[in-house]
């Protein structure tokens, strides 16, 4: 985490230990007690302008920005302060820290009477306050800032859930080291920073910067860099429609990319690979295009949406199936990923991505979250048991693995049978579920492995 981001956890929970006693969950219309606890800092104190042009406010951001502003008018954020008006609370300095603008701060909200251009969460919530930028267009040191720091989301996404908290405590708030390593050296930023870098993806894909060169992170310490962070996944300006059930749901959860896909199985490395193809999650957890034929290593640890599809890739001039496609049993449930690993609760928001079993409780073959830990510790023992067999049967890895792994340096000497199972025993390990994200596939590949070395051995 960045000094920014701790120094801004930090200050949350400071504010939440003096609001904590005296709120309750505003969402049960119960409001907060009648001791407030100061609003939470503005970006930066001076002159707001409000997002919207109107007969008192000339200077709005949607005179210039009026596609991010028609974005914008339709989301949450801009109802925010109708929210708090609708449980009573339009007037709890407790709340209006987050629900309008530089409440508290030089030329920010103070009623909807006098400031009610001010009302919601508005560009400059997130930008910092405007009036110098409009006054100096020309001027590019003026410009609000615009940031992919997630403790810009992290100042008020922190209270009814630990939001900010939990994403902080996750690997996506890491940079992997070893790729960190790489971006400092100036290299393998266009091959690895798409998911390993949410500076080179929010330039890439959100600003659509054609050219990026490898040295952008040049020199950078890990904890200056950026990985994936809130707008990696959630697009700060508008309702995308992408949420499982946007309409029937409570929220949509402005994200970039569908929570839920169903694309047809395939076995092409251009299909596997293939982003746009899968839901929000498999846009970085997807296959990377090893095959079977592969001598210097084998699939990335990347490849669990393929592996929920029950789907390998094969070489393009031999597309014969090693083993049979397979779906998942767990394809179809509400929100796919989304459903274990972010349930959500009264205590957890589901942004540390880990398995919460409360989720399988009722909706499936899973009649409570007990019997689903059962299940999962007797199919992650099954798994565990199959991997460490095979192992044991291949032998010493300098007899078979990948060179990157100690192999031989002269591939030609493992067998096609032997980089066949090799390659299948990591596309199990490499999804590591142990088996979780797919159970019948894991099985049906692990059987196959065991077939093909009973044969080698007649």
């Amino acid at each position: 985490m960045n000094a920014n981001a701790r120094n801004v956890s930090l200050w949350v929970k400071v504010l939440l230990g003096v609001v904590g006693a005296a709120c309750v969950v505003m969402s049960m219309g119960q409001g907060c007690a009648p001791t407030p606890a100061p609003p939470p800092p503005a970006p930066e104190a001076g002159q707001y302008v409000g997002a919207t042009v109107s007969t008192t406010e000339t200077q709005g951001c949607q005179r210039c920005h009026s596609s991010h502003y028609n974005d914008w008018i339709g989301t949450h954020h801009s109802r925010a302060l109708e929210t708090l008006k609708a449980i009573g609370q339009g007037t709890n300095p407790a709340c209006l820290g987050c629900h309008t603008v530089g409440y508290g701060e030089a030329g920010g909200f103070v009623d909807e009477a006098s400031t009610g251009h001010l009302a919601g969460v508005q560009c400059e919530s997130c930008h910092g306050p405007g009036r110098e930028h409009v006054n100096n267009v020309d001027d590019s040191s003026k410009r609000p800032p615009t940031s992919i720091d997630s403790a810009v989301c992290g100042r008020c996404h922190n209270y009814h859930h630990a939001t900010f908290d939990e994403w902080s405590s996750s690997l996506h708030e890491l940079v992997e080291e070893r790729t960190a390593g790489y971006f400092t050296e100036g290299r393998n930023l266009n091959s690895c920073g798409i998911c390993h870098s949410g500076d080179f993806r929010d330039q890439k894909l959100v600003r659509g910067v054609e050219t990026i060169p490898d040295t952008l992170l040049q020199g950078k310490a890990r904890e200056e860099m950026s990985a994936v962070t809130c707008v990696v996944c959630h697009d700060p300006h508008r309702k995308t429609g992408n949420s499982a059930n946007p309409d029937g749901g409570t929220e949509d959860a402005q994200l970039r990319y569908p929570e839920v896909a169903y694309p047809e199985q395939s076995n092409l490395i251009a299909d596997t690979t293939n982003a746009a193809r899968f839901n929000i999650c498999g846009q970085c957890h997807h296959d990377r295009g090893a095959v079977w034929t592969a001598t210097g290593r084998g699939s990335h640890h990347s490849i669990q949406a393929n592996f929920y599809l029950g789907e390998m890739p094969l070489p393009n001039d031999n597309q014969t199936l090693l083993v049979p496609n397979t779906n998942s049993v767990h394809r179809f449930v509400p929100k796919q990923c989304a459903t274990c690993h972010m349930h959500s609760d009264d205590a957890d928001s589901g942004h540390r991505f880990e398995v919460n079993l409360n989720a399988c409780s009722g909706i499936g073959c899973h009649p409570t979250a007990a019997a689903a830990q059962s299940d999962l510790q007797a199919l992650h023992a099954e798994v565990q048991a199959d991997l460490d067999e095979i192992l044991t049967r291949l032998g010493p890895a300098s007899t078979w693995e990948y060179t990157s792994a100690g192999g031989p340096s002269d591939q030609s000497q493992v067998s096609d049978e032997i980089k066949k199972i090799r390659f299948l025993y990591y596309w199990v390990a490499n999804d590591l579920s142990l088996g979780a994200h797919n159970p019948e596939y894991a099985r049906k590949i692990l059987t196959d492995i065991k077939a093909r070395l009973s044969n080698l051995n007649k």
